[in-house]
């Protein structure tokens, strides 16, 4: 946010930010509108305007439920059930989401998490490090996952 430049002065002028994520399409242009809305009514409430710039950024990553069963039974196949984990949606923003508006395929996590290796940091974190042997295990699991659906999708 950025209002002003003195904590005791009424400023003419504000710029307010932030993001908005959700997981269905509808709602999220559904977002936008009430977003709008709300901007432009408290801004009347106090007899002032409001414009709001809406920037679509990328979709929500939908697995495709094809695609995520192989992928969960590839890991398990791979590396033991003990290593699959299934959580809840995050609403991270993710390009792959662009792949998945023409391609059925799903996205999945390599955690890299190794308190011995201080790589236990999230992503957007300033202590945030890569475990690179994670990296061989994701290149394992995407190798293993081509060639499993190749084996049960010949061309």
């Amino acid at each position: 946010m950025d209002v002003g430049t003195r904590y005791n002065v009424i400023a003419e002028h504000a710029v307010l930010e932030g993001t908005v994520r959700a997981f269905n399409p509808q709602v999220r242009e559904n977002l936008e509108q009430a977003i709008r809305r709300y901007a432009e009514h408290v801004a009347a409430m106090y007899g002032a305007t409001a414009d709001v710039t809406y920037r679509y950024g990328t979709h929500a990553v939908v697995n495709e439920a094809d695609s995520a069963m192989l992928a969960q039974r590839v890991v398990t196949d791979s590396f033991g059930s003990d290593v699959l984990f299934s959580d809840r949606p995050t609403t991270a923003g993710e390009d792959f989401s662009y792949y998945l508006q023409d391609t059925p395929g799903c996205f999945a996590l390599v955690g890299s998490g190794n308190a011995e290796k201080d790589t236990e940091w999230a992503h957007h974190h300033g202590r945030f490090n890569v475990d690179e042997d994670a990296m061989v295990l994701g290149a394992e699991l995407y190798a293993q996952y081509a060639f499993a659906y190749l084996t049960e999708n010949p061309f």
